[in-house]
């Protein structure tokens, strides 16, 4: 077993000056279109000591395709900074790696990375994973080389995400929570930080949702989306993710709030086809005061709920029932050859994430 911590975590609205201790000359910042109208990104950059220059690249939309990632390698080349710095969303970080990964490929040289997250979800700015949108289909990348370096938290930037973006991004936070915690290569620093995780959603998220000026709810749940990713970094996750990635990719919706629907589906599945992931969750809701595992999918169907979150994909009004129907047995293989799959707790197989596939729709 190996358990490995990075990046460097920063806390607070003075983490912005540690991009200073790092004495670059330049700074190539990767963001998108909101952050630089928002002049949000002018709060960073009005910090930086007057002799560090720096380039923005600010083209970055929601589901980074493979065409985007080579527009921002290009700008990289031509800007030759010391410092790359993200700012943004899963879609931001993401999009970052991916440059970063294409360059490293071609040149074997790292500049070093830092990553500012807008918002508590992905958990992006600790982990080796990305995601890229080739076609309809979404690709999921790992390498040690896309890891940050230094990952910065500061809540006021993620202040005037709307409460349903808030939603969205925090059962993201969750379902990565879950699928590390069960995941067959879970271990007890994992769990520690997967169960402090599930356990910070379930209380403090509802609150955010109705109270999204509280900046220190907003500071706990970057802290959690944080200890997630490291928790899925080391530990892996399962089919809700990849059914999550091939259903984003061949319809373009929210991958939190795909995540957020199908978590009840996939948390039944796996507790009925691998007796340690139940023992698990049954374990773990019995922490959490509650009787089994089914409490646990009571809980998130509740703050589904609250959230205005469906039960069902239908319910969504974006999926067409002929196309998604004659979607599924493409859907089915493709999940099935996700990375993600792998850690699944318990094994699957074409029919049984097809079966899975129709009772979520």
């Amino acid at each position: 077993m190996t358990f490995s911590v990075k990046p460097t975590i920063n806390v607070g609205d003075d983490s912005i000056k540690i991009l200073n201790s790092l004495n670059p000359n330049k700074i190539f910042f990767v963001t998108d279109p909101f952050v630089v109208e928002s002049k949000m990104i002018d709060q960073v950059t009005k910090f930086l000591d007057k002799n560090i220059s720096y380039d923005i690249f600010s083209n970055i939309q929601p589901d980074p395709s493979q065409e985007l990632v080579e527009e921002g390698k290009k700008a990289l080349k031509n800007s030759n900074p010391d410092l790359i710095c993200a700012i943004g969303g899963g879609s931001a970080i993401d999009a970052t790696k991916a440059i970063i990964y294409d360059i490293y490929k071609e040149e074997k040289v790292k500049k070093i990375f830092a990553a500012i997250p807008t918002t508590a979800g992905t958990g992006s700015e600790s982990t080796n994973f990305a995601v890229v949108t080739v076609g309809n289909d979404k690709k999921v990348l790992i390498d040690d080389i896309m890891l940050p370096d230094y990952a910065l938290l500061i809540p006021k930037f993620t202040k005037t995400v709307p409460n349903f973006i808030t939603a969205d991004t925090g059962m993201d936070v969750l379902t990565h929570a879950i699928e590390a915690y069960s995941s067959k290569s879970a271990s007890i620093y994992t769990d520690t930080f997967a169960e402090t995780c599930i356990k910070t959603v379930f209380e403090i998220l509802p609150k955010v949702y109705d109270e999204g000026d509280r900046l220190k709810l907003r500071e706990k749940m970057l802290e959690v989306s944080n200890m997630a990713g490291i928790a899925f970094n080391n530990a892996g996750l399962g089919i809700n993710h990849s059914l999550a990635h091939t259903i984003g990719g061949t319809f373009h919706i929210s991958h939190g709030r795909l995540n957020a629907i199908l978590l009840p589906y996939v948390i039944e599945y796996n507790c009925k086809n691998s007796e340690e992931a139940r023992k698990k969750l049954d374990d773990l809701a019995q922490k959490l005061n509650h009787r089994d595992y089914t409490c646990l999918i009571k809980v998130i169907k509740e703050m589904n709920k609250k959230f205005n979150i469906p039960e069902k994909l239908s319910g969504l009004g974006k999926i067409d029932e002929k196309a998604y129907q004659d979607s599924i047995e493409k859907m089915a293989l493709t999940a099935l050859n996700d990375r993600c799959t792998p850690t699944n707790p318990a094994l699957v197989t074409k029919f049984d994430l097809a079966n899975i596939l129709r009772d979520a729709f």
